[in-house]
């Protein structure tokens, strides 16, 4: 299967904490070592570990699509799908724990207008329980345009009245203080970036016109308070330009934007904060990122397995609040085909391995949601299925027994560290029966992720333990420590 590379603008959006699944286990700190079966009822086998597998959010054909982050945890995606004639705006919650949207609002388009015609619906969160959507929607001739912003009070249940704020498209958006700033690349006027309030009641009296040329793909990042802008431009070669209007600057006046950088032989593919991402049109067609320091951008990196992605590849970017840049791609040449991985890099000199997200064959579109640990969600969209593909950051468990021998009706403790540590976290006991993992007890990790469980021998036996260290799952990937062999004596 051979597919048109689709290049996907990131939107660098206000993200927090994204969680997911919640692995139940019982209260108990003291059972006995052949306690009855506890949940889940069949046990585990090996390490699974579920909660980093995709799983649906839609069935239906969509558009490119857009997630963000609540505060408290929870995810909001939205993209474009079909109905009827003028087609709809489908919002995703997913509350904390969830694995499948636990509410969906159709964002409904005036009369005489469609939606699905552009680069899919923007959705940020600028603060908790208020979301807002920016949509182009095609066409009619009213004054106020027909790109459209809905905003919701109550995390992206209800949303009021469409509102039209003019003509420029929504190819990325990013929020910057208390204003959304969005660009598009309009025919015959060239890309132009617009600024709007949190409250837009309708159009701006102007918009910056960046460029007047025609721009193959545009991305918009927020960085310092100011707004970059980039977009390619397809001459005898393609060429990307970055433009920058820094802090305090008019965003809505085509003065405030100055050229930062031009690079010849390469398309744009992603913005993120200061990350930029392109993709040479030349040589191995390598992707590139590079990073923006205030003035310039520095040297340029090779992404790590992202050779030959001209055709057969589609990639984002997400620079997460504490500056790391995670890097998302789905190929026609990874090993498993067509699946997620992740690279990460603080610097773009030194990477992560990758890390597989599971199964991408259903997507072209990606978008990055992503907290200061690295963790949330990917949206993949644009073929006939939505799907989240959760980002975990992982911990190591460590566990020991105290005592590995004990007589029956004695007791023994076991401990460990989970690391990095995190106060609060669940951790769960598990014991082994005929090749699975039976969850036992349960106790939450101390100060430096320390934890322990009282383990009493009621019976006389070899008993294989471990802890697994867990929580709702997009906050820190489960941790399995080795395990451990308690003898009980008779």
């Amino acid at each position: 299967m051979k597919r048109a590379r689709r290049s996907v603008i990131a939107a660098c959006t206000a993200s927090l904490l994204c969680l997911f699944t919640v692995w139940s286990g019982v209260a108990s700190t003291a059972l006995a070592a052949n306690a009855a079966v506890r949940t889940p009822a069949g046990g585990v086998k090996g390490d699974p570990q579920p909660e980093l597998s995709p799983f649906e959010l839609g069935n239906v054909d969509s558009s490119n699509g857009s997630v963000a982050l609540e505060p408290g945890g929870g995810v909001v995606a939205a993209w474009d799908v079909p109905s009827g004639t003028s087609g709809k705006i489908l919002v995703c919650v997913l509350n904390r724990g969830a694995r499948a949207c636990s509410h969906k609002a159709d964002l409904s388009v005036p009369t005489g207008l469609s939606v699905g015609v552009g680069d899919g619906p923007h959705l940020l969160i600028p603060s908790a329980n208020h979301v807002v959507v920016l949509a182009d929607s095609c066409c009619d001739n009213n004054p106020d345009g027909d790109t459209l912003f809905y905003s919701s009070a109550n995390g992206g249940i209800s949303f009021g009245a469409p509102v039209r704020i003019g003509n420029v498209g929504t190819s990325s958006a990013v929020l910057t203080g208390n204003q959304i700033v969005f660009i598009g690349g309009d025919f015959p006027l060239g890309m132009q970036v617009e600024s709007i309030p949190l409250t837009a009641s309708g159009p701006p009296a102007s918009v910056a016109t960046v460029t007047p040329d025609q721009s193959l793909e545009v991305g918009i990042s927020s960085y310092h308070g100011g707004v970059l802008a980039g977009y390619d431009i397809l001459t005898s070669t393609d060429t990307t330009y970055v433009d920058y209007a820094p802090s305090g600057r008019d965003f809505n006046a085509s003065s405030s934007y100055h050229k930062v950088v031009s690079f010849k032989n390469e398309e744009l593919l992603g913005m993120s904060g200061s990350a930029l991402l392109t993709v040479q049109d030349t040589g191995k067609a390598d992707m590139i990122l590079r990073l923006f320091n205030g003035t310039s951008f520095g040297p340029a990196h090779v992404v790590p397995g992202s050779a030959g992605c001209d055709i057969g590849c589609a990639a984002t970017i997400d620079q997460d609040p504490d500056g790391v840049t995670h890097f998302f791609s789905e190929t026609d040449h990874s090993n498993p085909l067509y699946y997620l991985f992740e690279y990460s890099t603080s610097n773009g000199s030194h990477w992560s391995g990758p890390v597989d997200l599971g199964n991408a064959i259903s997507s072209y579109f990606f978008s990055a949601a992503l907290d200061a640990h690295g963790s949330g969600v990917v949206l993949g969209t644009g073929g006939d299925q939505s799907w989240a593909h959760p980002v975990l950051e992982a911990q190591s468990v460590s566990f020991n027994l105290k005592s590995s021998t004990i007589k029956k009706g004695k007791s023994t403790t076991g401990y460990g560290r989970g690391s990095p540590a995190r106060v609060g976290r669940l951790v769960t006991l598990q014991v082994e029966r005929s090749g699975r993992w039976y969850n036992v007890a349960t106790t939450h990790e101390k100060s430096g992720g320390s934890f322990s469980f009282t383990i009493k021998g009621t019976s006389a036996g070899k008993f294989s333990y471990r802890a697994v260290a867990a929580d709702l799952a997009g906050y820190l990937e489960f941790g399995y420590s080795a395990s451990r062999t308690l003898r009980v004596s008779s």
